[in-house]
């Protein structure tokens, strides 16, 4: 198994932009929570919280064309720079402001340096890895972030019992230093004046079966894709079903299963180990149609998961079930994002990372306000049977459109073969 990791641990630049990249998003989460505990303590009610995380997923909502076409035709080194400058430079002042409506734009301004970043990252990475590592690429790197999302929110909490909340926002001012370090440290470049040429060599080579040709539009080239077309509107239906039971699984855990905080802390630990082990266990898989069944059997696993934390009648039969809901989430997550980029040319790849990001982010918000309705008029248990019934649902629907490209495929693939074997 060690094999398939091997050339990533020699490739300079992928190590360089995942130490990068990692200790950005565990500076990220740290800053969360300081914010979050200055708001609560300030005497914020939970609105003003959501408002205040929805802030940093809207830019990426509202501007996906714009940042797919930065991260597509503007040089990769200058596009990261700026935006990790711009962010470090962003939290200063969140050190010392206190209220919450200048806050809330300087954290939005935060969230529009991330959408620009991030959509060139996952843009010059396959690039950096080369086409037949993206998969391994990407397992790696969500199983490192998942790692210091795990860890983050233990020191954000113990550096702003000790210090306030002004030493983990300069703590993440510094983390955006060393990713914008990182971004003039990889030689691997991407856009730019020499986008065009690049651009040219690429649609000389030939394509792989199913991949779509250059578009403008970034939600038209995943509509596009019979494959993946399908896959992110599963993917987008599991957002919307995960956060939703997200907002009410502290009531499930503390007061319809009576169990501790510990419990409900370590039940959050669970399920990023799950989703660790799920998503290395995917970067070995090496063929799209592989890798399609891998999302749909991952989204079978959690709904069943979500259907068994509806029913469990104690606290401790939550645990297998835990370690299910972050395998399945993490053969998902893994999969469909290997899917995106091997079935995406090379220079759309910034204007379709931009679009899926701005989709997930959308389902995002929309899951949380789904979820507060919901609790409204449901009890925990309820969320998340229904939950769990609409995701097997969403699974059935989602394995019968797979089902019947990858068969199309074979069937394709078949009569070709039979064409070549025939005598002329």
């Amino acid at each position: 198994m060690l094999n398939i990791y091997r050339p990533l641990a020699r490739n300079r630049d992928f190590l360089i932009s995942l130490a990068g990249r990692c200790a950005s998003r565990f500076g990220d989460e740290v800053a969360v929570v300081a914010l979050t505990l200055r708001l609560q303590a300030a005497g914020g009610r939970p609105y003003l919280i959501a408002l205040l995380l929805a802030a940093g997923l809207v830019p990426s909502i509202a501007a996906a064309g714009t940042v797919g076409r930065v991260a597509d035709s503007v040089d990769s080194r200058r596009v990261l720079v700026t935006a990790a400058v711009a962010q470090a430079c962003c939290c200063v002042p969140l050190i010392f402001v206190h209220q919450v409506a200048v806050m809330i734009v300087l954290v939005a301004v935060l969230g529009t340096g991330a959408a620009f970043s991030q959509a060139t990252w996952q843009a010059l990475i396959p690039r950096a890895v080369g086409e037949e590592n993206i998969g391994t690429a990407t397992a790696v790197q969500q199983a490192t972030f998942t790692v210091a999302t795990i860890l983050a929110p233990a020191v954000g909490g113990i550096l702003t019992a000790a210090f306030g909340t002004g030493v983990p926002l300069a703590l993440d001012a510094i983390t955006f230093g060393a990713m914008a370090v990182a971004a003039v440290a990889i030689r691997t470049r991407r856009g730019g004046a020499r986008a065009a040429q690049r651009a040219e060599a690429a649609q000389s080579t030939p394509a792989e079966p199913g991949a779509q040709r250059d578009t403008a539009s970034g939600w038209a080239a995943l509509r596009s894709d019979p494959l993946l077309a399908p896959l992110v509107a599963g993917l987008t239906a599991f957002v919307l079903l995960g956060m939703m039971t997200n907002v009410v699984q502290v009531f499930l855990v503390r007061e319809t299963l009576h169990a501790s905080a510990a419990w409900f802390g370590g039940l959050e630990a669970i399920t990023m180990a799950g989703l660790a082990c799920g998503v290395l266990a995917c970067g070995r898989i090496t063929t799209d149609a592989a890798r399609a069944w891998a999302v749909a059997a991952g989204a079978a696993i959690m709904s069943l998961a979500m259907l068994a934390f509806g029913l469990a009648p104690v606290v401790l039969l939550l645990v297998p079930f835990a370690v299910l809901v972050g395998a399945g989430n993490g053969m998902v997550n893994v999969c469909a994002a290997t899917l995106v980029m091997t079935r995406t040319q090379e220079r759309m790849r910034g204007r379709v990372s931009a679009t899926l990001g701005a989709v997930l982010n959308a389902a995002s918000v929309a899951s949380l306000a789904a979820g507060g309705a919901l609790a409204a008029v449901l009890d925990p248990r309820q969320v998340y049977l229904l939950a769990g019934g609409l995701g097997g649902v969403v699974t059935l629907w989602m394995t019968v459109r797979l089902a019947r490209r990858l068969g199309a495929d074979r069937g394709h693939r078949d009569i070709s073969f039979a064409a070549e074997q025939s005598p002329a």
